[in-house]
């Protein structure tokens, strides 16, 4: 979330720019993929796949596992949690260099399994909460299935072909704890076609907390500032509760490191489609080669009460997607998620209607908040304060925090109306002490769907 001291500097040009592209307005309603997720399936499910990938295991398989240890700088900055340009740091990147051929492998063994040739290998790191694989110029040869898992129950694959959107460029599904296992299965036919890199360990740190439940204090999580709302503790607007099902907590890589940030998915106008359209911020991520790192993570969710996140069963994720806009002005990423939306989204109605000099209208807002479960924020538009670090209102809608706060880690998330109704989404924090979450003098920023919706119309209004 990037955050800038305020300047005083309205003017009638920035003015006449809020009006601009409010002619032949738009509005969207929600729509609901149909059925619903069941968790404790899923999570079952999950289970019985690892344990089936552990049956086909060599029985040396941990012995000779690739370890990764990280400098004591990169435990730090870890610990530390900066944010980087806008985005929360969680983990570090670590290349390394090892190849899985169709005879060798610098790591791990080949066997004959019940029904196919199995190549299994293990990579580690001490202290890791969480670990992902990147697989460069990822192909495999028709019929072979790679996956990723662990000795407690997770378990993700098969990825086959080019991998998720056939990028040929796969950064696997997180899986949590010290300890990432991989499993490629071939049939004996395709086996010579075979030659796999494996590039990249991404390392979370303890500031991701996919699965870690801490207890709660005055603050929604520990970790959280005390103004921080657990979205589960409030009585939501009904559009505003349906939109729960829309919003994604967003794990990608920039560089040599790993980031969080927040997301929604977006309706078009076409009946029944269910296209997994989805908006956050440009300065989340902005190219292709890191659309291609995402992983979405839906219903990350915590009960009112209960602790910081304790979940039920296995949360819904989604990876990769196709980036279709994106731009500096009004800090915007437009993309197409890989693969099929879980059952029971919610893809967010929007509307082009300019609101950014419509003082206090009312705006919600669901995030993820240095990576918590899924916090609940009002604000009021603020047409009179100044702005700030080069974003002109119009461009961005400015507004006083009314109930909650964000915080790093809600960059890019959908803020709405009344109507539950997207109408930007978050850039930053301006003020005196933009830091300072809880100070209701500071102003929230968010980029103006209203400003670019022209660029994304093609796909939202075909």
């Amino acid at each position: 979330m990037i955050r800038f001291q305020s300047q005083r500097s309205i003017t009638a040009a920035l003015l006449a720019l809020a009006v601009a592209g409010s002619a032949a307005a738009l509005e969207v309603p929600s729509e609901i993929v149909p059925g619903s997720y069941d968790a404790n399936l899923a999570s079952l499910e999950q289970l019985q796949l690892s344990e089936w990938l552990r049956g086909e295991e060599n029985a040396s398989l941990t012995n000779q596992p690739v370890k990764v240890i990280l400098t004591a700088e990169e435990r730090q900055r870890l610990a530390s949690a900066p944010e980087d340009q806008g985005r929360l740091l969680v983990g570090v990147n670590r290349a390394v260099a090892h190849h899985i051929g169709a005879e060798k492998a610098s790591f791990g063994e080949w066997r004959q399994g019940r029904e196919a040739n199995v190549w299994n290998g293990v990579v580690a790191a001490p202290g890791a909460t969480g670990l992902r694989l990147h697989f460069p110029g990822f192909a495999l040869p028709a019929g072979a299935e790679l996956y990723v898992y662990s000795s407690r129950g997770e378990a993700f694959g098969p990825y086959t072909g080019k991998g998720p959107n056939d990028a040929a460029d796969l950064w696997t599904n997180t899986v949590v704890g010290e300890e990432i296992r991989v499993q490629l299965r071939v049939d004996p036919a395709n086996r010579g076609r075979l030659d796999l890199q494996l590039a990249d360990v991404v390392v979370l740190g303890d500031k991701f907390l996919y699965g870690a439940a801490q207890t709660q204090n005055s603050a929604f999580c520990s970790f959280n500032a005390s103004c921080i709302t657990n979205a589960s503790c409030n009585a939501l607007p009904a559009p505003i509760a349906s939109a729960r099902n829309g919003v994604a907590h967003l794990q990608f890589v920039v560089g040599g490191s790993t980031y969080i940030c927040s997301g929604g998915l977006l309706n078009d106008t076409v009946a029944a489609t269910t296209i997994p359209y989805f908006v956050t911020a440009n300065h989340c991520f902005s190219t292709q080669a890191q659309t291609n790192t995402l992983e979405a993570y839906f219903k990350f969710n915590a009960n009112c009460g209960s602790a910081c996140y304790n979940p039920e069963g296995a949360v819904p994720r989604m990876l990769g997607g196709t980036l279709l806009r994106t731009n500096t002005q009004s800090d915007y990423t437009f993309l197409r998620l890989s693969g099929a939306l879980p059952a029971g989204s919610t893809l967010l109605g929007w509307s082009s209607t300019a609101v950014a000099n419509t003082a206090g209208t009312q705006l919600y807002r669901l995030s993820h908040p240095k990576g918590a479960p899924q916090a609940y924020s009002r604000h009021s538009v603020n047409t009179t304060a100044g702005t700030c670090g080069g974003w002109p209102r119009g461009r961005w809608i400015y507004s006083n925090d009314t109930l909650g706060a964000t915080e790093g880690g809600s960059s890019g998330s959908p803020v709405m109306n009344a109507s539950g109704q997207v109408v930007g989404q978050l850039s930053g924090a301006c003020g005196a002490t933009p830091s300072t979450s809880c100070d209701g003098d500071d102003r929230t920023v968010d980029g103006a769907l209203a400003n670019y919706f022209a660029n994304v119309r093609n796909w939202l209004a075909p």
